[in-house]
């Protein structure tokens, strides 16, 4: 064959090939860009919904009331799809435009969970006359988008005797229980944190002090700085330091003169204020006056924690303690117990006791098996709804919407934290669509306070620089231990964030909850800006480290740094005693 024959075939054959592999590598690259781009923008129109949210609930003292709440996560709905449609206004021109793409939105929050999605909310009805039946039928042709009805962290299980009760579970180690047990005890509802009964001892109720697996728990005086506006037509303002407890959950504030001296009413009642819109407004109610009074302005929350939790816990170990996770029944059906299925939860606890709380099974750390339970039933019931959600989305659609592969990372983030969840499927990007998701936690909020959310401040000996620091920081124990740092206290994370004060447009005034005494406050680099704690707080909650720098320690119950952790497990049980809940009530233990 003539070499002319051979360059006409290589024309006629390779150059169409190499243009064909040229175009679909080029397309290829266009796709992986888009993907890339799609995926920054669905993450920062996450990230806005969540700071939204942070924002609001953060500066609204009732943001724990379910009203208030739906309006904020609704809020963060419009959040969300504004920033989402000033990055892809090239797909929309409105954000109701964009919802044909965003087939779910996950809110997790303290007990339960919110799904916004489209839903058929039109139903006919058949009779007319009152002592009619009405038959609701969903015709499944009218769709509206919105928040479906709050789901709570719950699973069902069969008592040995064939009676069934309910457990919800929340993000940290309180639960609820309730009904029917049988017997002379009959329909119950108890609620309570769970921990091990057996780390309680030494209760004295006159006092209010216990020691926790050896830990001396104590009334506590707690202080914030606040600014107050003294005279709201000249915006004058006035920084100070005030004492604090919380009375039903809400703080309140005893007031002093110029130099500090406490003040007292003429009944001996401590002068005590809310803080509302940045003024005082003092209290006259008799009886939050007394109850200040009674207590002297000192905080009991972490004695009242730990308390109520070990008589709670009692009466969970007598009965629930032989529950394994072979007694919960599954979701498909609320009838059928798993039994030996060890793969029906993501975390097979096997024979394990999950409710019988003690050293081999201690709630407040991570790694116990309730733990483990707690998050594969939280799990088991989000992958359930958001499954039949998004694949119930494509009837509203020509699109295939089906729930995406979740790494284990996302979900552990999913289950420990409030967090918003946003999937975005369908966009043409080149030859295929988009499908990706976006989780974005929020660790300052009013709904939980997980073992991560608290921070201990230390001041430097012979300075006015108070540092905080997460309690596993290596810098905060060295200090601590050659007595460079004293310990001040510890408190959530939402504390230690800047204050904003508007006066006007123009004039905004700022301030710290924990800059007292005119203290500096900084965070550690290590811990904080570096985020590099060298112990999680399952070390400081157990109290043991085997090593550190080189020699075998329990370093935790050591004379110095046993301050730490003292100070850590007083702050954790007070702030969750403090916390709102609008289900959970405590005084039903009798």
């Amino acid at each position: 064959m003539k070499l002319q024959h051979l360059a006409i075939i290589f024309v006629i054959i390779i150059v169409p090939i190499s243009m064909v592999m040229s175009s679909y590598i080029q397309n290829q690259i266009d796709a992986i860009k888009m993907q890339t781009a799609y995926d920054n923008r669905l993450i920062n129109a996450t990230y806005d919904a969540v700071k939204a949210f942070q924002l609001n609930t953060t500066n609204n003292k009732y943001s724990s009331i379910s009203d208030s709440k739906i309006r904020d996560i609704q809020a963060s709905v419009n959040t969300f799809y504004n920033s989402l449609l000033t990055s892809t206004n090239e797909y929309a021109l409105s954000a109701e435009d964009l919802q044909v793409y965003v087939p779910a939105l996950l809110f997790t929050l303290y007990d339960g969970y919110y799904i916004y999605t489209s839903y058929d909310n039109v139903y006919s009805t058949v009779g007319v006359d009152e002592d009619e039946k009405v038959s609701i039928n969903l015709d499944g042709n009218n769709y509206q988008t919105g928040l479906k009805p709050y789901v709570y962290y719950s699973a069902k299980y069969k008592l040995n005797n064939g009676n069934v009760i309910v457990v919800n579970y929340t993000l940290d180690n309180e639960i609820t229980v309730y009904g029917d047990f049988g017997g002379t005890d009959g329909y119950v509802t108890k609620s309570g944190y769970l921990i091990n009964p057996d780390s309680v001892t030494n209760i004295n109720e006159t006092n209010k002090t216990l020691k926790y697996d050896g830990v001396l728990i104590e009334p506590e005086i707690l202080t914030e700085h606040l600014l107050t506006i003294e005279n709201q037509e000249t915006g004058e303002t006035k920084a100070g330091d005030y004492r604090y407890i919380f009375y039903q959950n809400q703080k309140i504030y005893q007031d002093h003169d110029d130099n500090g001296n406490l003040l007292y009413n003429e009944d001996g009642t401590p002068k005590i204020f809310w803080y509302q819109n940045y003024i005082k407004t003092y209290v006259n109610d008799a009886t939050i006056r007394e109850y200040a009074k009674s207590c002297n302005m000192l905080s009991t929350s972490a004695f009242d924690y730990y308390y109520q939790a070990r008589e709670f816990s009692l009466w969970v170990r007598d009965k629930l303690g032989n529950i394994t996770q072979a007694n919960t029944l599954k979701n498909e059906d609320g009838i059928t117990p798993i039994g030996n299925d060890g793969n029906y939860l993501a975390e097979n606890t096997g024979n394990t006791k999950i409710f019988y709380a003690d050293e081999n099974n201690d709630p407040m750390l991570s790694s116990s098996a309730f733990n483990n339970h707690r998050i594969a039933v939280i799990r088991k019931s989000i992958e359930t709804n958001l499954s039949t959600v998004i694949a119930n989305y494509s009837s509203t659609t020509l699109y295939n919407y089906a729930m995406p592969v979740m790494s284990n990372d996302d979900w552990y983030k999913i289950l420990n934290n409030v967090s918003l969840v946003s999937f975005m499927q369908g966009m043409s990007i080149g030859y295929r669509y988009y499908n990706n998701y976006a989780v974005i936690t929020n660790n300052i909020n009013k709904e939980v306070v997980t073992s991560e959310n608290i921070y201990i401040i230390a001041k430097e000996n012979g300075s006015n620089n108070r540092e905080y620091h997460k309690p596993g920081c290596d810098e905060l124990i060295k200090g601590v231990k050659d007595g460079s740092l004293t310990i001040i206290g510890a408190y959530p994370t939402a504390s230690f964030q800047r204050q904003t004060l508007r006066i006007s447009e123009s004039d905004e005034r700022h301030y710290y909850l924990q800059a007292c005494n005119g203290d500096i406050l900084t965070g550690c680099f290590n811990c904080i800006v570096k985020a590099t704690a060298d112990y999680d707080t399952d070390d400081i909650i157990d109290g043991t480290i085997e090593h550190y720098e080189d020699e075998t320690s329990i370093i935790y119950n050591s004379n110095d740094i046993a301050k730490i952790r003292k100070s850590y497990l007083t702050a954790l049980a007070r702030e969750r005693y403090d916390l709102y809940k609008s289900n959970f009530d405590l005084s039903n233990l009798g």
